[in-house]
């Protein structure tokens, strides 16, 4: 058990006392994390754990303690400020500790000087527009204005309208302006003025730090990053935002247009995605957009893998997705017209029903690969020699024993979190990094009883960064990935209420796998928190190979936190993850000799 913010306050005197000592009186607050935390919302929920045997009160109010000492609690923050007051007493003895949420202030204008403040500007980075698309600049000043805004050295003097309170959060002085970009406006990196009209002649003005280009075409850019992604737009959450899925460096892309760190990518006549600047070195501006004919197809193969092959004469981007019944593979390569007029299949390829392509619509060529089976048990998707376009589809494994499923098979499992990555914190100071590990060792050594060689991305307390742990499974070729973990929930949410067990993938080939593992996992008599799909996660993320991310429960919640703590409990959740596998194998392999 790790111990954080060890409070030991008498009601008398300041005494201490050791946690340590079984028979002793303590009070150890998880959360809060620190005695003031600024907090906006209206929930907050409170986690800390004491003696046993003690009683426990927050806020006056007695709260249930747990065998573990755990105790918790959903508090009401309607106030500026909310006292958080902790009491826990055993006999004669009383501890207690009193924190503080504060509810932040707005930054609000210092109207009276600032007619036009550095508040809720808009554009807030660099902007790359392109025909047709509308600029809009805001700001935030004295209410009742004639506000207007120029695009220096461009055009100026462009009405700005003054935005209702009701429609902005109840904020005053709120200035709206648009300008839509014409066909031939050319402009790069010019600043914004905003302007309010001063006297009969004059104007108090304020620039932007924020540069906008209008774009009559195209800027190309390589990929020059080796974990390049595109994203579907500039939406973010915790797991950052949607992905269509990596793309290699060396792959060149048609840039036409900017917001903050980001490229907007032109794939299609109609779709567009993302991808950080980083990512990216830009071309010579005078490069025309790029694009390529598709050559013919190959279709070859090795003992463990079906290879296919097409010719591009540059590298374009694409994005591959997976569909079943059939179970297919379909890449779409971006900025490709078809000039394919046939395919040539060798003997050595296997598990390949049919390959096929069209012309899905302009500067969109569709790949379509129909596999034999059911189950897609991993493929790779990237330029080799020159820009020829790679597809190595894995083969079905094949077992040797259907009493032994498991047998002489590559199992990767990993550990979530580690080193300086606690990830979720329980109620009576667990972490969620050690019982990860717990848990993956009990799981390998389960799993190697049953025949199987197990790779673990992380055996010890280190962190182990994603990329190196997928490294890692493709180095040591193992046939599918079990990330474990253990969940929690955000602060305003009630810990007694949320709990369960839920299995996590992101493509849809992989469901089964995750299928599998939830009604496995629900057999202890967890609860029901979900099988979840098209998860942004980066260990699910890969095509490579079969995968799935199991919150096995709730650490925040004080019941499941003795539960993923309890060595028994440790082990009836290796065995149903074993007994899942064995399941999913016997489902979707080959029989050796069948």
């Amino acid at each position: 058990m790790k111990i954080r913010l060890l409070f030991i306050v008498c009601l008398c005197s300041a005494i201490k006392v050791s946690a340590q000592q079984s028979d002793s009186l303590y009070l150890n607050i998880i959360i809060p994390e620190q005695d003031t935390v600024v907090y906006s919302f209206s929930k907050y929920r409170v986690a800390a754990n004491t003696h046993p045997q003690a009683k426990a009160f927050i806020n006056g109010e007695e709260v249930k303690v747990y065998s573990s000492g755990a105790f918790v609690a959903l508090i009401n923050h309607e106030e500026d400020t909310t006292a958080i007051s902790f009491k826990v007493a055993l006999g004669n003895k009383e501890l207690s500790h009193t924190m503080y949420l504060i509810r932040p202030k707005p930054n609000m204008p210092n109207l009276d000087k600032n007619v036009i403040s550095d508040l809720m500007v808009l554009p807030e980075g660099d902007v790359w527009l392109g025909n047709g698309e509308i600029l809009m600049v805001q700001f935030q000043g004295k209410p009742g204005e004639n506000a207007y805004f120029n695009i220096n050295g461009f055009t100026g003097n462009i009405p700005m309208e003054e935005v209702p309170a009701e429609l902005v959060d109840d904020k005053e002085g709120i200035y709206r302006g648009i300008y839509v970009v014409k066909n031939g406006d050319e402009v790069r990196d010019r600043k914004i003025t905003f302007k309010v009209r001063k006297g009969m002649f004059g104007y108090h003005k304020r620039e932007t730090t924020a540069k906008v280009s209008f774009l009559k075409k195209p800027i190309v850019g390589e990929v020059i990053a080796e974990n390049a992604y595109l994203n579907v737009g500039l939406g973010t959450d915790r797991l950052g935002g949607a992905r269509y899925g990596n793309i290699q460096k060396g792959v060149k892309l048609n840039i036409v247009g900017k917001q903050n760190d980001f490229y907007k990518v032109r794939l299609s006549e109609t779709l567009d995605a993302w991808i950080p600047t980083g990512f990216v070195e830009l071309m010579d501006k005078n490069i025309k957009p790029v694009s390529s004919l598709t050559g013919n197809i190959r279709i070859s193969g090795s003992s463990k893998t079906s290879l296919i092959r097409l010719t591009l004469s540059e590298k374009l981007p694409y994005i591959t997705y997976q569909e079943l019944n059939p179970n297919k593979i379909v890449v779409d390569v971006f900025g490709a017209t078809s000039n394919t007029n046939w395919k040539i299949k060798h003997l050595t390829s296997h598990g390949i029903k049919s390959v096929d392509w069209r012309q899905e619509e302009n500067e969109r060529f569709r790949l379509i690969i129909e596999l034999e089976g059911d189950q897609n048990w991993g493929y790779s998707v990237g330029y080799g020699w020159g820009s020829t376009l790679n597809v190595e589809v894995k083969h079905t494994p094949v077992i040797k024993d259907s009493l032994q499923p498991l047998k002489d098979r590559v199992i990767a499992v990993d550990a979530g979190h580690g080193g300086d990555n606690n990830g979720s914190l329980g109620a009576a100071g667990n972490q969620e990094k050690e019982v990860t590990l717990e848990i993956s060792e009990i799981l390998k050594t389960k799993l190697e009883e049953a025949g199987a060689k197990v790779i673990m991305t992380r055996s010890d307390d280190s962190y182990v960064f994603m990329t190196e742990r997928k490294d890692i499974i493709l180095e040591n070729q193992a046939d599918l990935l079990v990330s474990i973990h253990a969940n929690s929930i955000g602060y305003g949410t009630d810990p007694l209420r949320a709990g369960g067990t839920g299995a996590f993938y992101k493509h849809i080939a992989f469901k089964p796998l995750a299928e599998i593992m939830y009604k496995r996992m629900t057999n202890l008599g967890l609860k029901d928190y979900g099988l979840t799909g098209n998860f942004n996660f980066t260990l699910n993320a890969p095509t490579e190979f079969p995968n799935v991310l199991i919150e096995t429960a709730f650490l925040s919640n004080p019941e499941e936190e003795i539960l993923l703590t309890n060595p028994e409990f440790q082990e009836k959740m290796a065995i149903q993850i074993v007994e899942g596998l064995e399941e999913f194998y016997l489902e979707s392999t080959v029989l050796e000799n069948d």
